[in-house]
């Protein structure tokens, strides 16, 4: 598998609002950490997915 991706800030700054509103509560540095990495690691196997799909057909 390849590196992940480098997104913006304003990318990861969604995810964090999204889940900060629906626990109601801020999240802890450790947290975010956490959360980018998922996010980031989500967003290259979805690439990565594509990316198979379309050399498949």
């Amino acid at each position: 598998m390849n590196e992940p991706f480098n997104y913006s800030d304003i990318s990861y700054n969604e995810v964090i609002f999204y889940l900060e509103s629906k626990w109601g509560r801020q999240l802890s540095d450790h947290e975010r950490k956490v959360l980018i990495e998922g996010y980031r690691f989500g967003r290259l196997v979805e690439a990565e997915n594509e990316i198979k799909i379309l050399f498949t057909e």
